[in-house]
């Protein structure tokens, strides 16, 4: 039988979606664990997350094993996270979306003179330290990267989450840059830091009016990857690609692909032997 993960995350974390403080903070859902692979069930819906908590298994029948954890739970609706395509038995997929996770070895972070002297213009203009707590400051910017970004309803009722999960996670660390010249806030980032041998690179937003200023991301991310270092991690997981140009910029400190991502949502597969089995 499926069972409850420990209240603390297995620290084989190497994805975000293992670590329960953070997927349900953001989806209302509750953390299982079967055998080596995590899943979060809502009401007639569940989510799997098909990385095995143990990153070097090698238990054969990976496929075999999600597919009878959804015979058993039997949802409504599925969605899996996956480093390949799942085709899992009378279900069907409705949607389908690829990407990659980057990885950074802590000790092995690039800093070109270029990067390095982009850190020295941005520590001009703003100073970055960690935020004692999720403000109203915070928010307001939170809310404007939402309207910038022209979100769906869905997509921003997620950002929206982030206060709870900061509020519900003692790893969720926010590093914030303020502007020298009056200490508004100018941008912040979020790291998870994860209990194990990862952080996680969750978040970074800047104020629209400072995006003029080179380098804040960089400032942001520099401390952020100092502190994990301070805390003994040894991985940054950077998250997806997204887009080229964040991949980009997570690449020219070091960062580079580490597992394929496969998004899919499944709803049950209308099966004319099983319509006419219920009579």
């Amino acid at each position: 039988m499926p069972s409850r993960p420990s209240p603390t995350p297995a620290a084989q974390a190497y994805v975000p979606e293992h670590l329960p403080d953070y997927f349900c903070s953001f989806s209302d859902s509750e953390a299982f664990v079967d055998s080596d692979l995590m899943y979060y069930m809502n009401p007639g819906e569940a989510s799997i997350i098909c990385y095995p908590l143990h990153a070097d298994s090698s238990v054969p029948g990976f496929e075999d094993h999600v597919s009878s954890l959804v015979k058993k739970i039997k949802p409504s609706g599925l969605r899996t996270i996956s480093p390949v395509n799942m085709n899992i038995p009378e279900y069907k997929c409705k949607y389908l979306e690829r990407d990659y996770y980057s990885c950074l070895e802590l000790d092995k972070v690039l800093k070109n003179a270029k990067l390095r002297n982009m850190l020295k213009r941005a520590a001009k203009d703003v100073h970055v330290d960690r935020a004692g707590a999720f403000t109203r400051e915070h928010l307001d910017l939170l809310s404007e990267f939402i309207r910038r970004k022209g979100f769906d309803r869905d997509k921003a009722a997620f950002y929206h989450r982030l206060p709870d999960y900061l509020s519900g996670c003692p790893r969720g660390f926010i590093f914030e840059a303020r502007r020298v010249r009056d200490r508004s806030l100018a941008g912040f980032t979020v790291f998870d830091m994860g209990p194990g041998d990862y952080c996680f690179y969750l978040f970074n937003m800047a104020k629209e009016e400072s995006r003029g200023i080179p380098g804040l991301n960089d400032l942001l991310l520099d401390r952020a990857l100092d502190a994990a270092l301070s805390s003994g991690k040894k991985f940054a997981n950077m998250g997806l690609g997204v887009s080229s140009g964040i991949e980009r910029f997570k690449a020219k400190w070091g960062a580079c692909r580490f597992l394929p991502y496969h998004y899919q949502y499944f709803e049950p597969a209308f099966s004319w032997k099983n319509f006419f089995s219920r009579g």
